[in-house]
């Protein structure tokens, strides 16, 4: 949060020192993540091992700008992906959005509903392929027109919420792979229909029926299209400009923000102060035009710097040597004389992934002294669980009531060999990361 102060405080004009408005949209993938095996899995678990720290952190954010920002209008933005039973950060995000009094602006209820309205009236006319027949065409415009041929050409429902043309031109082009995907498809990899066999290819679609399309996802089934961002953007000035109307109407009153009297799941508003305030965060992948590049000491073993996704974006320091033995050393590098809690994030996964010993080594103000620590934290972390869901997990190495970094500390990672049963030995390291603790006992 802090780096994010910085860029967004350094491009606010010189009259003003607050943001007019911020809108919270979270990924859509990050509620049950972005599977690292194939790109879009059907995922089950929905209050999995790690569920409350993700809510925890989603009140820090809001906690923290509402705190900052006294003046600036707050909204969530909900998004959706079209495989069905995967959950997103709606779920996380709607109690503390009515905690803290949050609007939410939401493209899933806008659009899904119409959705899963097409989804079923397809299964109706055909429950195999879920295509439509000739008949049903609606143009978009003219006598003479074609399907193919008309952009907003619509099939079952008025566009853009019926059967459409695959326009991959609407797409981005990395989203863009193996062509356009049908209804069939994503009804089929959202694993919902157990009693039949569906069949989605183009050459199994019955002599005079088509395919169904809808406008506004990309092929991955995750992204929207062109189409898709342009209805976000109509919601959100919708949204902006029938605020604007009621306060015009004397229907509302201007107020500052203001806290609530109690948390959401936090357990004090000390514990919101002080996870909102991370001094350091060392990040693999840069996210703002700030970047603490997170950079070993020394030269690692076994550990590479390298994208292991299909579309080389998700940056890591990755070890998978079966035998173990691999490491790598971090720097943090504090004002002496305080207390400081030490994450370092990981990726969490449930399949081929191996453990790690890590210790945080404290040398207070001796970083050139060349002495022994001052005192050593060590703690074994899994980077398996049983949820099948692959998400970025901040583990906390060091607690609050005991000085496990107080100053200048080094963080080693070393893997262990792989554990019998399990397919793999993968670690990957995100960040790390620190801030002040909340309490020290002596």
């Amino acid at each position: 949060l802090n780096i994010m102060y910085s860029d967004l405080e350094s491009k606010l004009p010189p009259s003003s020192d607050e943001p007019d408005l911020i809108i919270l949209e979270f990924a859509v993938n990050d509620y049950e993540g972005q599977d690292h095996l194939v790109q879009v899995r059907y995922q089950a678990s929905v209050f999995f091992e790690g569920f409350m720290d993700i809510t925890l952190c989603s009140e820090v954010v809001i906690h923290s700008l509402l705190k900052r920002y006294k003046n600036t209008a707050i909204m969530f933005l909900e998004m959706q992906t079209a495989i069905l039973p995967r959950k997103t950060g709606a779920l996380l995000h709607m109690g503390v959005a009515t905690h803290y009094q949050i609007p939410v602006v939401s493209y899933a209820e806008t659009l899904f509903h119409g959705f899963a309205e097409l989804i079923h009236k397809l299964e109706r006319m055909d429950p195999i392929s879920y295509s439509f027949a000739d008949s049903e065409l609606m143009l978009g415009s003219g006598d003479n027109v074609t399907f193919l041929s008309t952009a907003t050409s619509s099939a079952l429902f008025p566009y853009p919420h019926g059967c459409s043309p695959c326009q991959p031109q609407n797409i981005i082009s990395q989203f863009r792979q193996g062509g356009c995907k049908s209804i069939c498809t994503f009804v089929d990899r959202s694993n919902i229909v157990r009693d039949r066999k569906l069949k989605c290819k183009a050459n199994d679609i019955p002599s005079g029926r088509k395919e169904c399309f809808v406008p506004y996802l990309a092929p991955d089934a995750v992204h929207p299209s062109a189409v898709g961002h342009g209805i976000v953007v109509d919601l959100l000035v919708h949204s902006l400009a029938s605020a604007q109307r009621s306060s015009c109407e004397g229907e509302g009153t201007p107020y500052q923000n203001e806290l609530p009297m109690t948390t959401f799941v936090a357990k004090t508003t000390n514990e919101l102060k002080v996870r909102g305030d991370f001094l350091v965060v060392n990040d693999v992948a840069r996210i703002f035009s700030r970047w603490d590049q997170l950079k070993p000491v020394g030269n690692p073993n076994g550990f590479e710097r390298y994208a292991d996704d299909l579309l080389k974006q998700r940056m890591g320091w990755i070890a998978t040597d079966a035998a173990g033995g691999s490491k790598i050393t971090f720097p943090i590098d504090l004002p002496p004389g305080e207390c400081y809690v030490v994450y370092v994030a990981i990726l969490k996964s449930y399949n081929g992934m191996g453990t790690m010993m890590v210790e945080v080594r404290d040398y207070g103000d001796k970083k050139e002294m060349n002495e022994p620590p001052k005192h050593s934290t060590k703690k074994k972390v899994d980077g398996l669980w049983q949820s099948p869901i692959s998400v970025w997990n901040d583990v906390q190495i060091t607690e609050d009531n005991v000085a496990g970094c107080t100053g200048y500390c080094e963080v080693d990672i070393t893997t262990d060999p792989t554990i019998s049963g399990r397919d793999g030995n993968k670690v990957k390291i995100l960040t790390v990361s620190a801030r002040r603790c909340s309490r020290v006992q002596n």
